[in-house]
């Protein structure tokens, strides 16, 4: 049987990576498209799969890249944290990226699956929030993950494009990136592992649906092998809402339980960060019912998994 030919960019960062992994493991044949400028899950991809290192801006070797692909699985991206401080770069490589990717996988008649984000909803107008929820983004990126769609939108309905969007909510797991632009998972474990109170922006109760990385990808794939999935936009989500302080607190619980070390943390609250949104909560029911998406990791074993990780050194 001939294997898929598959093209992942932003194979090399956290999410590319798990789901360059599963698609190897579902005999794919897949080759890494990624600049490495993040390239936090490089460790994590498969001995066996080629990383071509280079920018998504750079049309002619993107171009030759995808020759004899059948579908290009599309995540290079510039993250949330870092439009704030340099938000032309996220624009160009978000947008302009897109622009470039959805223009190529057309012209050479390439699948594309679009990894949007559930940022580009910005807060809840309704709850659960389902595919038709209006774009309403509170940051440059946000804004540029719901402006990508309509590239990619536009090129279906004017050049005939093969393409599916999702649209993960608040993927975690290991090979996040723990540096200055990484989420609040990995920032909570960095103060808890030095026995310092975890950080919270704001209030707290702001809440959000956490979805464990390799739920996120299935999603992402079976976005793919599902020939119904065309042209359609699907939720990829737990389909649970849960408050950040609530995911300081199972983080500090879970880490003394697993270390076998009793902390006296309280949580130390700070400013709101500049554009969050207040509350997200998947509507997974399109995706369950289209694509017989499950997702199967709850985030108590989710959490344990992150932590025994960051704990192993690996990170």
């Amino acid at each position: 049987m001939t294997k898929r030919k598959a093209l992942v960019t932003g194979g090399a960062g956290f999410i590319g990576s798990h789901l360059t992994k599963l698609l190897s493991e579902n005999k794919y044949d897949v080759v890494v498209y990624d600049d490495l400028s993040n390239g936090s899950g490089v460790k994590n991809i498969p001995k066996n799969v080629k990383i071509i290192k280079e920018s998504i801006l750079n049309i002619k070797k993107f171009r030759n890249a995808c020759r004899n692909v059948d579908v290009v699985f599309h995540l290079a991206v510039k993250p949330l944290t870092m439009s704030f401080d340099k938000p032309e770069e996220v624009i160009e490589v978000n947008d302009y990226g897109t622009y470039l990717v959805a223009k190529i996988c057309t012209e050479l008649r390439c699948k594309m699956i679009h990894v949007s984000s559930s940022e580009a909803y910005g807060t809840a107008l309704s709850l659960p929030m389902k595919e038709e929820h209006p774009f309403f983004p509170h940051t440059i990126y946000a804004g540029s993950k719901a402006a990508s769609e309509l590239y990619v939108r536009g090129f279906q309905k004017s050049e005939g494009l093969k393409m599916v969007i999702v649209r993960p909510f608040n993927s975690y797991g290991e090979y996040m990136r723990s540096d200055t632009y990484s989420a609040a998972i990995p920032k909570f474990f960095n103060r808890i592992s030095r026995n310092q109170s975890p950080i919270i922006h704001g209030t707290g109760r702001q809440t959000r649906d956490f979805t464990y990385v390799e739920d996120t990808c299935q999603g992402i794939i079976l976005a793919d092998q599902n020939k119904n999935a065309i042209g359609d936009t699907f939720n990829i989500g737990q389909g649970k809402e849960i408050s950040v302080k609530q995911i300081a607190k199972i983080m500090s619980e879970k880490y003394q339980e697993i270390t076998k070390k009793e902390l006296k943390l309280s949580l130390q609250y700070d400013n709101p960060r500049k554009g969050d949104v207040m509350r997200h909560l998947a509507d997974i029911s399109h995706a369950r019912k289209i694509l017989g998406y499950k997702p199967t990791i709850s985030l108590d074993e989710g959490i344990e998994r992150y932590i025994k990780w960051r704990l192993s050194g690996d990170s």
